[in-house]
């Protein structure tokens, strides 16, 4: 393992990636503005509070999670201080893209020694799902402590399910996972996990009995109940996918939306499976205002709307949820502080948008975005309007 405070080199598959997807994006990306960032979270590095290329991030309302190719688990608190890391136990095919977090409504985090958050994670590579048990004081080792990710203690481990196959309940390369709570907000009833490289599909999961906080080993199960989506690129039924890169639930409207990176859409769906509407397509990929390329994050901003990070157009878009009207066009691509390269995945905290911006190894963070005013398609002499209040 590489000391601690080295420089991490991004090689490989990230750049391979990154390179080709960039090469094959229809359109050039926007000549918007930089990011109106208020923080930077970490850099490029295999130091504890430093990143090897982050793709997953979370918040569960009191700290930041975020997951990167070192296959390392890094806790936040809002100033950007490291409150705990891990690396998964098992990371040698490949690391995870997906993580979700889930406190009951209403708790807190008064007392240290409280029982935290319960993390949902898309062990991607390893076919599987893991949920784990986590305090509100540290995931790990802490502060000085916390120099050498491989002596990490992981948190408690409740459940990992999921294996290789085609069959139900089984995986090829897990990407997300949204958390549906009881409606006391006391429990999580069901899952949905999305997964592509050939079953491009969503899975529902049913919890029995609930999943609460403070529950062990053993005290409850995982039932595959369901299925939807097959390769593909129709815009009809039966529901087709090509990479279901993020997954969320919207709970006032009882819907899922759901990123379709690789068809540049995004679609809504009842809890059911059944297409609401998409917004994006294959034929359109593009960077114009209500076009998609290669979006992979969403984060719900409680107004009916969310933002996009687009890994192929190194910038993050607001839509309409209900139309599929863009609302604002956010970021340029770059390296210079509040430029993107291949934005990956983003979360909601409080008022606040943080965007993982995984080609340069760092969490931007931007003021949510308000109003909900229609950015019209732009003449050709005209920029994006881009990063303030919309």
């Amino acid at each position: 393992m590489a000391r601690a405070g080295s420089t991490f080199k991004m090689l490989g598959w990230g750049a391979a990636i990154a390179s080709g997807v960039m090469l094959s994006a229809c359109g050039k990306p926007p000549a918007g503005e930089p990011l109106k960032v208020v923080k930077t979270i970490g850099e490029p590095g295999d130091a504890v509070g430093q990143f090897g290329y982050p793709r997953a991030t979370c918040s569960d309302g009191k700290t930041l999670w975020v997951i990167d190719k070192l296959a390392r688990v890094q806790r936040f608190d809002k100033d950007g201080n490291v409150l705990g890391v891990w690396r998964m136990p098992q990371y040698e095919k490949g690391k995870p893209c997906g993580i979700s977090a889930w406190v009951p409504k209403g708790a807190g985090a008064t007392d240290q020694n409280e029982v935290g958050p319960i993390l949902f994670i898309a062990d991607t590579h390893q076919q599987r799902m893991r949920i784990y048990q986590t305090n509100w004081t540290t995931a790990g080792a802490s502060g000085s402590d916390a120099r050498q990710p491989s002596e990490q203690t992981e948190p408690e481990l409740l459940l990992s399910f999921g294996s290789y196959g085609t069959g139900p309940g089984e995986f090829i390369y897990v990407t997300d996972v949204a958390i549906v709570p009881s409606a006391d907000g006391q429990a999580v009833e069901r899952l949905y996990v999305s997964e592509y490289g050939g079953n491009d599909r969503v899975n529902i999961f049913d919890i029995t009995p609930p999943l609460r906080v403070g529950m062990k080993p053993g005290e409850f199960a995982v039932k595959h109940v369901g299925a939807f989506g097959k390769f593909g690129e129709s815009f009809g039924e039966p529901v087709e996918f090509q990479r279901p890169q993020a997954v969320m639930f919207d709970a006032e409207r009882k819907m899922l939306v759901i990123s379709d990176a690789c068809n540049h859409r995004i679609g809504t769906f009842t809890m059911e499976g059944k297409l609401i509407n998409w917004f994006g397509s294959r034929e359109g990929v593009g960077s114009k205002p209500g076009e998609f390329s290669y979006p992979y994050g969403v984060a719900l901003l409680g107004d009916g709307s969310a933002m996009v990070s687009e890994f192929g157009n190194n910038r993050v878009q607001r839509i309409d949820l209900t139309t599929g009207a863009c609302l604002g066009i956010f970021g340029q691509a770059g390296r210079a502080p509040g430029q993107l390269s291949t934005p990956w995945a983003l979360t909601l905290w409080d008022d606040r948008v943080y965007v993982v911006d995984s080609g340069n190894s760092r969490v931007q963070v931007i003021e949510k975005p308000r109003g909900m005013r229609v950015l019209r398609e732009l003449a050709s002499n005209e920029k994006p309007a881009n990063g303030g209040a919309r």
